[in-house]
């Protein structure tokens, strides 16, 4: 497991953590070899190979309520819905076109 996905796991038991995020930590690690978007999907990858992390959205279900609903799929799946979900938002909406979070912290996966 490479440094930077240890250390987004670490994060993950903070909090969740939004597309946004995770690019500028990718951008910051300063690994140089790979254009952005290839890191970004790299690291999605191994993220949710470890079987610790699951992508998905949030939904406000009460005023100070988040729920995470993790996507279905394979990795390659996951990781490919991921990347369109980014290239489909619009402006500030990409930060948020998808959430990590910890499998442990998941509410529900979506309907099949």
């Amino acid at each position: 497991m490479s440094t930077i996905t240890s250390d987004i796991i670490e994060e993950l038991h903070g909090d969740l953590i939004s597309h946004g995020w995770l690019a500028q930590a990718i951008r910051l690690d300063g690994e140089t070899s790979h254009p952005p978007q290839a890191r970004i999907t790299n690291v999605l990858s191994e993220l949710l190979a470890t079987g610790q992390v699951e992508i998905g959205l949030t939904h406000q279900t009460k005023p100070d309520y988040l729920e995470f609903v993790a996507w279905n799929g394979t990795t390659e799946e996951k990781v490919d819905r991921a990347m369109k979900a980014v290239a489909s938002a619009n402006g500030p909406d990409k930060e948020f076109a998808y959430w990590l979070c910890l499998r442990e912290n998941v509410d529900r996966f979506e309907d099949a």
